[in-house]
């Protein structure tokens, strides 16, 4: 009896001290592979006051505020394990990420090399607000990737200049810049005239795990009205009832659902579908049935045609508040994840 008592303790011994395994399967069969879990980041707030605006951030960036030449205020986003001198404008080392808020702008001459408006580009963001497509620029390595962007209003922020703007800069590997003269020549970037003819062209590799970073900044950036309410939940302001998240769309595609009468203007509101991009496939409004000056939930309905669905299955149904004024900090933009049939 004494030897099988010990023999079973040595059994759960031997087993407790084993690493734990996951199993997956690949084409040869099974294999193990210890468990890694991380933890996820802690994701913080920032809200500035003084220039009504709001977003989260992962716990290893940090957020600092500060003055550039001129006066200019300046809010920086950055890595936090970064040795670097602050603050941060438009003009700084390709290995750098970082997000600079600039209310009152900042008047330097804009980056070098590819550029294209929003409007023009293939891509769009996935921001909570309207820009100005035309005024904002992306710009773009060799390989079609962009590193940066400078973001423009229809209309200003509340307390923000016409000229203010967001500055988006993604850490970009192996970079290197290159002139050629108009003649096609290739010259010595000390002696590019990049105000003239000559054309500059950056190449490298954007780092992902840094964009991504900054990009759920951009996504949650919001603006605010001075001694405004408390921003509402969407389950508070809109309901969509048809089509449901995540389901297989086709042409015409039929909407219906309930929204906030504040939620309209003029009964109505648009409505755009987009791919995994962001890029605007079709456009179309919802009509709010019945009276839609009131604070209630109020009926609504549409339905919305494309044409030529992406590769990709992944879309997006983006249902934007009504807002005649432009000012961003009016702006709500709810998004439905929508699938598309595969080809």
């Amino acid at each position: 009896m004494k030897l099988s008592v010990i023999s079973l303790i040595i059994i759960l011994m031997g087993l407790g001290c084993k690493n734990p395994k996951k199993t997956e399967k690949d084409s040869s069969g099974e294999v193990e592979q210890d468990t890694l879990i991380e933890a996820p980041a802690e994701i913080q707030t920032y809200k500035n006051d003084n220039w009504n605006f709001a977003f989260e951030y992962p716990e290893d960036l940090m957020v600092s505020e500060g003055k550039l030449p001129g006066n200019s205020v300046v809010i920086n986003v950055y890595p936090e394990n970064l040795n670097i001198s602050k603050p941060l404008a438009i003009h700084e080392k390709p290995e750098i990420p970082y997000i600079a808020f600039l209310p009152k702008g900042f008047g330097v001459d804009a980056p070098s090399g590819s550029k294209k408006s929003i409007k023009d580009w293939d891509a769009n963001l996935n921001l909570s607000f309207n820009i100005n497509e035309i005024e904002s620029q992306v710009y773009l390595l060799e390989n079609g990737e962009p590193w940066a962007y400078f973001l423009r209003f229809h209309q200003p922020p509340e307390k923000w200049n016409e000229t203010g703007g967001v500055f988006v800069h993604y850490a970009v590997s192996n970079f290197k810049a290159s002139c050629v003269s108009a003649m096609g020549e290739s010259k010595p970037m000390e002696q590019c005239d990049h105000m003239g003819e000559d054309k500059v062209s950056f190449s490298g590799k954007v780092e992902e795990e840094s964009k991504n970073k900054l990009n759920m900044v951009l996504e949650s950036l919001y603006f605010t009205r001075e001694d405004a309410e408390e921003r509402k939940d969407f389950s508070d302001l809109i309901n969509v009832e048809k089509p449901l998240p995540n389901i297989e769309i086709t042409s015409p595609l039929e909407i219906k659902g309930k929204a906030r009468g504040s939620w309209f203007f003029e009964a109505e509101a648009p409505v755009k579908l987009v791919d995994k991009d962001y890029k605007v496939l079709a456009e179309t409004s919802i009509k709010a049935e019945g009276e839609w000056m009131t604070n209630d939930l109020v009926q609504f309905s549409g339905k919305i045609n494309f044409e030529n669905a992406p590769d990709d299955e992944r879309g997006y149904l983006i249902f934007e508040k009504s807002n005649a004024s432009g000012k961003p900090e009016l702006d709500r933009k709810y998004t439905l994840p929508v699938l598309f049939p595969p080809k």
